[in-house]
């Protein structure tokens, strides 16, 4: 019999107890299929003070665990929960993790998350060593994550229990890197030898990112078009040069989503549920949305949502130049999410200029993401870039149109619609500027108001297949790769 695979999977995120953006997803999601599919799954996540996790039921399994950083020795306390077929496991400590936010403030992070990150990252390591648990791979989870592999080669590369420990690192936006002064290097343990281009410095920067692409055994992002983009910028970017030189060992792998969470033939949030071949429930959601909302809105107009972290990567920016020209069109819009707080603060005035019409929301809660993606007939995603992008797959879901630039995984998911042939299940714009945003959005309503035509369309998009299915087993293909590469395998 073939030995269960025993997987760690570290990230700063995990939905719902403490979500920025759409790793908390991929962080919840992509466990539960790995052990559906028989694999041993621990997750590890950093116990941040927010009512999510002190509500979220779990025990203490080690009230003091001595963690490294730097000259001293930093005390943590170990919780775990169990949400479904996998260990949760929590690393706490008050001075690290008490805060309202996971990173801090939009503009610039908390000035600490240096120390924070890699306390974090020796805590896993040190939880796993004292405890003696025996794992194949730990799969770590952008920046903060990303000091494992380098530790795991450096630390604790003479401890058996560690010897052939493979590892993945998933890169779920480069953008977001961790770049810290090289004074940061002093809480790692590890001597100046290890400040050099060749692995921890970039442009004179301790590179949290760059850490993690030199010393994991396999690297990934999440689609092959953002993979595509990230290399093409090799010429100008000493980053994408670094993984251009990776390609044996740098791969790609689209992201999934949970359709037992996501489905709205039996979501607990929902007003009425439906299915594509029943969609009587999805007008009844619209009625409970625009009610919730407060918005004056005749059911047969269109209902546009945004859902999304308030940056100009997400595209903020561009819809706040587009804003007049949006309300214009016979539309209610309804935007919702949390980041940078002059956004919001441009987005919540722009909201008194069109009452009834247009509302922002800057509490985020799982009961009203589920609600804009079934009450709302489009869905605009118009990112500056986007390496895979979840929401797409939950506006399928639930028969809602995606608006979108294409651009990263929402070009490659998103396929424009086509009147003539029915085929597509969405609409695209390249430009990243108002003019083609809104010539994509006329377009949507023009076949919107097409009644028949967009039923069929709905009908469809809600029978495509993102779940993890594909997905799911390209990472346990990668898995068994990286343990081949670590035990010095060749690859085929």
């Amino acid at each position: 019999m073939k030995e269960k695979l025993k997987v760690a999977l570290v990230t700063p995120e995990f939905s719902p107890l403490a979500r920025s953006g759409e790793l908390a997803d991929v962080a919840s999601s992509l466990p539960r299929f790995l052990a559906q599919e028989g694999l041993e799954v621990m997750v590890f996540m950093p116990r941040y003070r927010r009512p999510e996790i002190e509500s979220w039921p779990m025990e203490v399994v080690q009230p003091e665990l001595w963690v490294p950083l730097g000259l001293e020795k930093v005390k943590a306390s170990v919780y775990k929960s169990e949400p479904g077929r996998f260990a949760l496991y929590l690393i706490d400590n008050p001075r690290f993790f008490y805060r309202p936010e996971i990173y801090g403030p939009a503009s610039s992070g908390y000035l600490d998350n240096d120390a924070r990150f890699i306390f974090f990252n020796r805590a896993v390591l040190e939880f796993l060593l004292q405890n003696k648990i025996e794992v194949n791979l730990i799969h770590c989870h952008n920046w903060p994550t990303a000091l494992i592999p380098v530790f795991l080669r450096t630390h604790y590369k003479d401890f058996p229990l560690f010897k052939s420990v493979a590892t993945v690192f998933t890169i779920h936006n480069a953008a977001y890197q961790g770049e810290f002064p090289p004074e940061s290097l002093k809480f790692t343990g590890l001597n100046w030898d290890y400040f050099t281009p060749q692995r921890l410095s970039l442009n004179g920067r301790f590179n949290f990112l760059k850490a993690g692409l030199v010393f994991a055994d396999i690297i990934n992002t999440v689609s092959r078009t953002y993979k595509k983009e990230i290399e093409k910028e090799a010429a100008s970017n000493e980053l994408s040069l670094i993984l251009r030189g990776l390609q044996d060992r740098f791969f790609s792998v689209r992201s999934g989503i949970d359709y037992e969470i996501w489905n709205p033939a039996h979501d607990p949030y929902l007003s009425a549920s439906y299915t594509a071949e029943n969609l009587s429930g999805k007008r009844l959601c619209k009625e409970d949305l625009i009610r919730e909302l407060g918005l004056v809105l005749n059911l047969q107009k269109p209902l546009l949502g945004l859902v999304a972290y308030f940056s100009p990567l997400k595209g903020i920016d561009l819809v706040l130049k587009s804003l007049n020209s949006i309300m214009k069109l016979d539309l209610s819009f309804v935007i919702c999410g949390q980041g940078d707080e002059t956004l919001a603060a441009e987005l919540k005035e722009a909201s008194r200029q069109f009452l009834g019409r247009l509302v922002v929301k800057t509490e985020m809660s799982a009961a009203l993401m589920h609600k804009i993606f079934a009450g709302c007939d489009l869905l605009l995603i118009p990112s500056r870039e986007e390496p895979c992008g979840l929401n797409q797959f939950y506006a399928f879901r639930y028969g809602t149109i995606p608006v979108a630039r294409a651009i990263g995984g929402l070009k490659e998911t998103i396929l424009p619609f086509d009147l003539e042939t029915r085929r597509g299940n969405g609409f695209v714009f390249r430009a990243f500027s108002p003019t083609a945003l809104l010539k994509a959005l006329k377009k949507a309503i023009s076949v919107y108001n097409q009644s028949a035509i967009w039923t069929e369309l709905v009908k469809n998009v809600m029978k495509q297949d993102f779940s993890w299915s594909v997905p799911g087993k390209e990472y346990i293909q990668l898995y068994h790769r990286a343990i081949d590469y670590r035990k010095g395998v060749k690859q085929k």
